[in-house]
């Protein structure tokens, strides 16, 4: 029992005592209450519900009497800290063995130790074991992340951090039609300013974080404010997709992330995330709420209220402060276009038959590409409708077709020669011309020689 858990029994002792603390009594009063307290039901600390014997209550308040509130404390075992289920020889050895590496279980440290021919198996429990780490407080597991300190840090400029993350929504909402459904509130917010340039809800029947989502989030983001240098981010699915580190690298801005059950390392946004619930999710009328009125809700704070107001943090006003420094922001590549950098790719193998797999379904592409490997489809994965398009080296190099059977049994087929590829320039080389050259070069005769020809004719005359 630890020493909060003693000065609670002690309280809860004297609470019991009641009128007899520091009272003038009487022949007989006290007899008189311990029979009175014993006739009653007590709450102890624990939450049980107990009676106390009238001796009980009459030893406590001499104890009290001579030896004040401390006597009132549980005493402490004398063999505290020490595991009688566990021999002695073996009290220190396990404790090293979990010092030296906190995260290993108790299971484990047993079956090192039976390894080690220190014990045989199943004489030790894992409970006793349990106990003993538990009196020496080392029974915890430490969790896996930075064992690195902590510091406080704000950057300097707009443009230089952007954080992202997504909050789930506790309170019911229900779609248009009256339907309960799952809300997302997926926000980026500036590391510098702490102006919010996005933060929008994705909601649906079943809804959780995905790429889709926080893509289509960050491309508004870009398009309208331009490019940040790092992106900070945790490493749920959606963050670690490689549609996002593609896109990351295409723009030219750092993906970073924090490391494993470390939300601590982003609190710029999980702090924001807090102050989000405390003021509009905790403000919402009771029952279940539109995902439409939910919207406007927290629209109408964002803008009225959260960047309108002076920040903790910076000692200013957000959208004040951003206004300020948006020329650090930085634009986009010239050449690049978001629509395509957005573009998410699979990886496929042509069929013979010129057909790739996609989503479920056959589709078509060029013919040349029969039988070729790991070529690249992109598509827009907000446009399910949408088919795919066909990159080689990251070149374009056709779009795709569904897969028609009958008409491709009435459709007349082209021998494939080996076409030149419309992807690169023609290389201006005749090879037959090449060969001829070669060949005129061998046969011609050499300069001033004179050739049997010649020489025949010269007879005859």
């Amino acid at each position: 029992m630890d020493e909060k858990k003693r000065q609670e029994v002690a309280l809860f002792r004297v609470s019991v005592l009641g009128p007899l603390v520091g009272a003038r009594l009487g022949h007989g009063d006290l007899v008189e209450y311990c029979r009175e307290a014993a006739a009653r039901s007590w709450e102890e600390p624990s939450g049980d519900v107990v009676q106390l014997s009238a001796r009980t209550v009459e030893a406590w308040y001499y104890r009290y009497q001579t030896g004040g509130f401390a006597a009132l404390f549980p005493k402490v075992r004398r063999d505290k800290k020490v595991s009688r289920a566990v021999p002695e020889d073996l009290r220190q050895l396990v404790l090293q063995l979990k010092t030296e590496k906190p995260r290993r279980s108790v299971n484990r440290i047993i079956r090192i130790l039976e390894r080690a021919k220190k014990i045989q198996a199943g004489v030790l429990k894992r409970s006793s074991v349990h106990r003993l780490l538990q009196a020496h407080d080392a029974s915890r597991r430490p969790a896996r992340g930075p064992g690195a300190e902590r510091r406080s840090f704000l950057h300097e400029f707009a443009g230089d951090l952007l954080v992202g993350d997504g909050l789930h929504v506790h309170h019911p909402v229900v779609d248009p039609q009256g339907r309960p459904c799952k809300a997302v509130l997926l926000s980026e917010i500036d590391g510098a300013t702490r102006y919010v340039p996005n933060s929008r809800f994705a909601w649906g029947p079943r809804k959780g974080e995905d790429s889709v989502d926080h893509e289509m989030g960050l491309k508004q983001v870009l398009l309208a404010y331009g490019r940040w240098r790092t992106y900070y981010v945790d490493l749920g699915p959606a963050y670690i997709a490689d549609s996002l580190r593609a896109i990351c690298a295409e723009l030219e801005m750092r993906l970073l992330h924090t490391q494993s059950g470390d939300p601590e390392a982003k609190g710029v946004i999980e702090r924001w995330n807090r102050t989000w619930r405390e003021e509009v999710e905790d403000e919402l009328p009771s029952g279940p709420i539109c995902i439409h009125d939910l919207v406007a809700k927290h629209d109408a704070w964002l803008a009225a209220e959260y960047h309108a107001r002076k920040h903790s943090t910076t000692g200013r006003i957000p959208r004040q402060h951003w206004l300020e420094q948006v020329q650090h922001l930085r634009p986009l590549p010239e050449g690049k276009s978001l629509d395509e950098v957005f573009l998410h790719r699979l990886r496929r193998n042509v069929r013979k038959d010129g057909t790739v797999s996609f989503n479920g379904q056959r589709l078509e592409v060029r013919a040349e590409l029969a039988g070729q490997r790991d070529v690249e489809l992109r598509f827009d994965p907000s446009r399910p409708d949408a088919l795919p398009k066909v990159f080689v080296d990251d070149s374009f190099v056709c779009d795709t077709v569904p897969l028609d059977l009958y008409a491709n049994a009435q459709r007349r087929r082209r021998q494939l020669v080996g076409q030149p590829s419309r992807r690169l320039p023609p290389s201006g080389l005749d090879a037959l011309a090449l060969i001829q050259d070669e060949h005129e070069l061998r046969t011609r005769p050499l300069s001033g020689a004179i050739s049997q020809e010649d020489t025949d004719e010269t007879d005859d005359e």
